[in-house]
């Protein structure tokens, strides 16, 4: 499976600066403690990366997005027809889908996105179904605490998700 490599335009990658910024100064501001565990990256560059990683995924499919949408974090980012998908991004080229629990997944997929050389490319390894996930994923400890993660080549290919979506777009 070939990750696909979504370039973002340079308005959308100000859109995601700015977004990345507010939503690190309403969460430190609102009492929110961050729960990130990598030390070596600072708030600003997760929630930056998370939110290209949305607007990468939201563009592939089509879908509508905006990265200044704010709340509580359901563990939804957002819908392609009824099905609901979680955005989890990755520093790391062969990084892996993963949760801090089993109990973590809560949308119907989640589609694995990581970051490239060039900052406005984002690429986007593949989705796990909720079930699938829950059936192949395995405990681990990344130097960061128990987690529970699924391979990249354990990922369905977008064009499966892709496919599903306009499928039943047109029932």
């Amino acid at each position: 499976m070939k990750p696909i490599n979504i370039r973002l335009t340079a308005e959308e990658v100000n859109k995601c600066n700015q977004a990345a910024t507010l939503r690190w100064q309403l969460a430190r501001a609102s009492g929110v403690v961050n729960q990130r565990k990598d030390g070596s990256r600072d708030d600003g560059d997760i929630d930056l990366l998370g939110i290209k990683a949305e607007v990468a995924v939201a563009n592939l499919l089509d879908c509508k997005y905006s990265p200044f949408e704010f709340g509580v974090d359901t563990g939804t980012d957002f819908f392609i027809g009824k099905v609901s998908i979680d955005v989890k991004s990755t520093f790391y080229k062969m990084g892996k889908l993963l949760f801090k629990s089993k109990d973590c997944f809560k949308a119907d997929c989640s589609v694995l996105v990581s970051s490239t050389n060039d900052d406005n490319v984002m690429s986007v390894v593949g989705y796990s179904s909720k079930k699938h996930f829950l059936e192949n994923c395995v405990p681990e400890n990344l130097g960061h605490g128990q987690c529970v993660t699924l391979r990249q080549d354990q990922l369905k290919p977008m064009e499966n998700l892709w496919r599903y979506h306009v499928v039943n777009k047109f029932k």
